[in-house]
């Protein structure tokens, strides 16, 4: 079950990475405070690639 919930929190976050390429917006707003859509985009993209290694961890020790 924890893997599975890992697998949706990783493709949401990458989903939304790729929508603020759409979006068309120069800043981003995480927890109430604004930033260059940069840095909005590589802390979303550090969430997504750290969560996909956990669940790749959690695959492999599951086997």
């Amino acid at each position: 079950m924890k893997k599975s919930i890992s697998l949706i929190l990783g493709v949401i976050a990458m989903v939304n990475v790729f929508y603020t390429f759409n979006n068309n917006s120069e800043t981003g707003e995480i927890f109430g405070f604004e930033m260059n859509i940069w840095v909005y985009r590589l802390i979303w993209s550090t969430l997504a690639v750290g969560i996909f290694y956990d669940y790749s961890k959690k695959k492999s020790t599951t086997k």
